[in-house]
């Protein structure tokens, strides 16, 4: 995992197995998780999305779930 922040932007990028460790976590398994083992980057500014991609691709290569990916970017956040 790589965190930048600037102010109140912040950028976020996660490996394929930071991504396959948050989502079997024991206890706290994400079921049918659709980042699990996938590359992660997410842009954030003052709490908004500006810049998502996963594996290298923009966001519409893949079906993410907001609830998936607002729970994998505030653990990691938060680290």
């Amino acid at each position: 995992m790589r965190k930048v922040r600037n102010g109140n932007a912040v950028k976020l990028w996660l490996s394929a197995n930071d991504t396959w460790n948050w989502a079997t976590r024991p206890g706290q398994r994400w079921a049918c998780s659709e980042l699990s083992g996938k590359r992660l980057f997410v842009e954030l500014d003052d709490g908004d999305l500006v810049d998502i991609a996963v594996n290298g691709k923009d966001s519409h290569a893949y079906d993410v779930s907001a609830d998936e990916l607002n729970a994998i970017v505030e653990d990691h956040l938060n680290d």
